[in-house]
C-alpha cells in the first residue's frame, strides 16, 4: 500500500484531532518513550487545551465567576458541539453566549450567561474597524434647513445591549478586585451602551429613549423621523432639545464618524 502524502496526512491528522474515523497507522511512529497511542493522545489534547486557552482569553471573567474547573468542562462540551471552523481562534467563543442559554444548567444562571455576552462584546468592540471621528463644529455648522433630513453614521464598535442582571458590574469586580459582587436580576431590561474609546472598550447604562434614538439613527432614520419617536417619551416642544443633547453627547464621546 502506497503511503499517504503530506497533504493526506495533514488532513487525517485534522480528521483524528475532531474525533472522525480515520486509520491512524501512519500519522506518528512509537518511541522509545512513548507508543504510538501515547503520541496520538498528546496531540488529541494539546489540541483541545489550545482551544480551551483561546476562550479563557475571551472569557477571563466567566473563568473567574464559574471556578477554572467548571469553565473547562464547560469549554470542552463546547468544543465538542461546536468545533473550530474559521482558521483564526478569533472566532473560537463567538457562540458561547448562546451555548450559555440553551444549557440543561447554565440556563438557569442568567448572569453567567450575560456575563458571557458582555464578555464578547467587548471582544466585538475592541476589534472593530477605526474610523475618522465627526466633530462638534460640523453639527454647530449645519444649516438649520438641513437639520430635519440630517442621518448619522456610528462607529464599528458601536454595541448596543441590554441585560437583566448586573452582569457589567459583576465583570468590573471580577477583573478588577478579583471577586464576586451580589447577584442582582431586574424585571426588566437594562440598556447598555459600549464602544471604543481611545483604544479602550468603555461602556455605560443608558435610558431607554436614548437607546430608541440609537437604534433609529442606526438604520438611518433622519433627524425628524427621531423626533417623532421621540415624542414618545417627552413632551413635543422639549423633543428637538434632548435630540439635539443626544447628538452632542455622541459626538463628543466619538460614536459618531459621519454627520450626512
Amino acid at each position: 500500500m502506497p503511503h499517504k502524502t503530506l497533504a493526506e496526512l495533514q488532513l487525517a491528522l485534522q480528521d483524528f484531532l475532531l474525533d472522525k474515523p480515520v486509520d491512524v497507522s501512519e500519522l506518528t511512529l512509537a518511541t522509545p518513550a512513548f507508543s504510538q497511542q501515547e503520541r496520538l493522545h498528546i496531540y488529541h489534547q494539546a489540541y483541545r487545551l489550545r482551544l480551551i486557552d483561546a476562550l479563557r482569553n475571551d472569557y477571563p471573567a466567566l473563568e473567574a465567576y464559574i471556578s477554572e474547573n467548571e469553565f473547562i468542562a464547560l469549554a470542552t462540551d463546547f468544543i465538542a458541539k461546536h468545533p473550530s471552523h474559521h482558521p483564526s481562534l478569533r472566532w473560537l467563543g463567538k457562540s458561547l453566549p448562546d451555548f450559555l442559554r440553551n444549557h440543561a444548567h447554565w440556563k438557569e444562571h442568567i448572569e453567567v450567561v450575560e456575563l458571557a455576552e458582555f464578555e464578547w462584546q467587548q471582544v466585538m468592540a475592541f476589534d472593530a474597524a477605526d474610523s475618522m471621528l465627526a466633530t462638534l463644529d460640523e453639527l454647530r455648522t449645519l444649516p438649520p434647513k438641513r437639520w430635519m433630513t440630517l442621518k448619522l453614521y456610528l462607529h464599528p464598535s458601536l454595541q448596543l445591549i441590554s441585560y437583566y442582571s448586573n452582569a457589567p458590574a459583576l465583570w468590573n469586580s471580577l477583573t478588577k478586585d478579583n471577586a464576586a459582587i451580589d447577584i442582582e436580576v431586574g424585571k426588566e431590561l437594562q440598556n447598555w451602551l459600549m464602544w471604543r474609546e481611545n483604544l479602550q472598550v468603555v461602556y455605560r447604562p443608558i435610558d431607554t429613549a436614548e437607546a430608541w434614538a440609537l437604534k433609529a439613527f442606526l438604520t438611518q432614520k433622519n433627524f425628524a423621523d427621531v423626533c417623532e419617536g421621540l415624542c414618545g417619551w417627552f413632551a413635543a416642544e422639549q423633543v428637538p432639545t434632548h435630540a439635539a443633547q443626544y447628538l452632542q453627547h455622541w459626538v463628543r464621546g466619538g460614536l459618531v464618524i459621519k454627520i450626512n
